[in-house]
């Protein structure tokens, strides 16, 4: 009996241990901008993206760029991606973990190199 519940509480910590690393936020680094779009799909929305594989650990339905939304960032993010864009540079981008209304992984931070 002893053995049984020590190998569920081993499962149960691996899982909660996976979920965790699935949801996970931060820093996706050197991504290179290959398109820009700038739409109203539910509210205004910037859709880009990247020549890298496109970090969806939220397990977004379209993982084929990135979305930013964020009414407080998204004018600066759109300058600072098109000015990549134009002059060739990288940028790294803060990936929320979750999905926007695109169904595109969210991002709420840009920096441009």
């Amino acid at each position: 009996m002893k053995q049984h519940l020590s190998a569920a509480i081993a499962l149960i910590t691996v899982t909660v241990s996976l979920q965790s690393v699935a949801s996970a936020s931060g820093w996706s680094r050197g991504l290179t901008v290959t398109s820009l779009e700038e739409n109203n799909v539910g509210g205004e929305v910037v859709k880009l993206t990247v020549g890298e594989i496109v970090d969806n650990s939220g397990h977004c339905t379209n993982a084929t760029g990135y979305a930013i939304r964020d009414s407080v960032t998204l004018r600066g993010s759109l300058a600072l991606l098109t000015s990549a864009l134009i002059a060739g540079k990288t940028v790294d981008l803060f990936v929320t973990g979750t999905c926007d209304a695109t169904g595109m992984p969210n991002v709420i931070g840009v920096i441009l190199h």
